[in-house]
């Protein structure tokens, strides 16, 4: 009888609960806290548990039996991944689309060098996201080469798993770096004038960084995670908007 009552409100629980846990791609760090308050202004009392790494990362941590309600990727590829292998329940499907930028201190003609600043001889380092992990690092690459600039810069290649680390190297050691678009609003004031800290790099040289979400088993059962869901579709959009995503 007890073992009975114990399983039923491990369950009511499990179900029920007001709270949804996701698995976040990095990216999206910088301005989560805006989504979950204004999507608290609807419903006060659902909590949000966010946790944030590579999609690389995330994906192989789901295959391992990592719980999570919903997987907010920074690609479709490992959210396909983690569906084709039976860890989700819902295809995955776009909720946004990346952009990538290029960062530097401070240089005055950013805005007319572009990327060919690249091969000027003071940058020593160029910091990116690890391309084995993070699809920011597979676009930063693609745009490089597109722009007949691998070959020439790629000693001066280092990777990063984080994108907050990125931003440090910049702007602390006075590296460059080429990471989300947006990371501009975390940017301290006087680091974050375009065409002179930063530039948009021509989205002609990368293929479109669509981002994908799916759902567990448990999370499409959550109502906490259906309407988290709906309001990243919706609501939501209006933050990923200002902070350079289409």
């Amino acid at each position: 009888m007890y073992k009975y009552i114990f399983i039923l409100a491990f369950f009511s629980t499990y179900l029920f609960s007001n709270s949804t846990t996701i698995l976040s791609a990095a990216n999206l760090k910088f301005f989560f806290e805006d989504l979950t308050k204004e999507y608290n202004k609807q419903y006060p009392n659902d909590k949000i548990d966010v946790e944030f790494d590579s999609s690389g990362n995330i994906s192989d941590q789901i295959l391992k039996g990592k719980n999570y309600d919903i997987f907010l990727s920074a690609n479709m590829t490992y959210p396909k991944k983690v569906y084709n292998n039976n860890k989700s329940a819902t295809k995955p499907k776009k909720y946004t689309t990346g952009a990538l930028i290029l960062l530097i201190s401070t240089h005055k003609g950013l805005s007319n060098s572009k990327l060919d600043i690249l091969k000027d001889d003071e940058i020593k380092e160029i910091t990116i996201a690890n391309k084995k992990t993070a699809p920011y690092g597979v676009a930063a690459i693609q745009a490089l080469k597109n722009a007949n600039l691998y070959d020439k810069i790629k000693s001066k290649l280092y990777y990063s798993t984080n994108a907050s680390n990125i931003i440090g190297d910049v702007l602390w050691y006075g590296h460059v770096g080429i990471l989300p678009k947006s990371a501009i609003n975390s940017l301290p004031r006087g680091y974050n004038m375009e065409g002179e800290n930063w530039i948009e790099i021509d989205q002609k040289l990368y293929d479109p960084i669509v981002q994908g979400y799916t759902l567990s088993e448990h999370g499409i059962k959550n109502d906490v995670s259906n309407r988290f869901i709906k309001f990243l579709l919706s609501d939501g959009q209006k933050i990923f908007k200002k902070n350079g995503y289409k």
